[in-house]
């Protein structure tokens, strides 16, 4: 909690220094719309332990669908703007199980894809040519709504199931950074600051199947980098649609 505390205090602080820095501008018009779009992600988890053993894990997941976003934003003036939203996110990652915590599902590498499905409230703030590139930061909080998990072994897939609001899982936090370039491609890192598995999971409960591992017994945090395109790109796209009407006009 504390650290979320000071992270909460770093970015009202940044908030509070570019409203300073952009409010000796020129005064302008307070600009409101919505945008949104889609995004790819590529996601992994760092700081992989079990029973707080550090292990390698380099496997990217790869999640082109469905991942979306809406936001609504308020520009005060070309260089600074503010977001909220929400979002619906396939999140997760995959891992090998080592060979001292695989179950007797077979021979051959044990390989475990786990994803949920989470309903998130972005918010942030926009440093910049909002007409054109400009970073981006902030925070949002998801809540998992849909829970998956996949066992492989070898080449083969051997068991899934799914679940609606699995208490496996919890609550997420997660800061971003992103880069809005200016023909509406956009590059984003997210990491997550709470354990993808619920901690208090206990050992009397459900095992991993594929393992001999309770889900506690797994602790890391999960990121991902992302392509998106288009999502704050609604009021150029206006801007646009304004001029050619104009230039039709003359």
């Amino acid at each position: 909690m504390v650290k979320l505390r000071l992270l909460s205090l770093s970015l009202l602080g940044a908030l509070l220094l570019s409203i300073t820095s952009y409010g000796q501008e020129e005064k302008r018009n307070t600009d409101f719309y919505f945008s949104g779009g889609m995004e790819i992600i590529f996601s992994g988890m760092t700081a992989n332990n079990i029973n707080n053993q550090e292990y390698g894990n380099d496997v990217i997941r790869f999640a082109p669908v469905f991942n979306g976003q809406t936001y609504f934003n308020m520009d005060f003036g070309k260089h600074f703007g503010l977001f909220a939203g929400v979002s619906i996110k396939n999140l997760g990652f995959i891992f090998d199980v080592p060979d001292a915590y695989k179950a007797d599902v077979g021979s051959g590498r044990v390989r475990k894809k786990m994803r949920t499905y989470n309903v998130g409230i972005p918010m942030g703030f926009k440093v910049g040519n909002l007409d054109g590139f400009f970073v981006y930061g902030g925070y949002e909080i998801e809540q998992p709504i849909h829970y998956k998990e996949k066992t492989f072994v070898g080449e083969s897939k051997k068991y899934k199931f799914s679940i609606w609001f699995s208490d496996r899982v919890t609550t997420q936090q997660s800061v971003m950074l992103g880069i809005q370039f200016s023909k509406g491609l956009n590059m984003k890192f997210k990491y997550y600051l709470d354990p993808f598995f619920n901690e208090s999971w206990g050992s009397d409960q459900e095992s991993i199947h594929g393992t001999t591992l309770s889900y506690n017994q797994i602790t890391g945090n999960v990121f991902y980098f992302s392509l998106n395109c288009d999502i704050f790109d609604t009021k150029r796209k206006i801007n646009r649609v304004k001029k050619a009407k104009v230039s039709v006009d003359f």
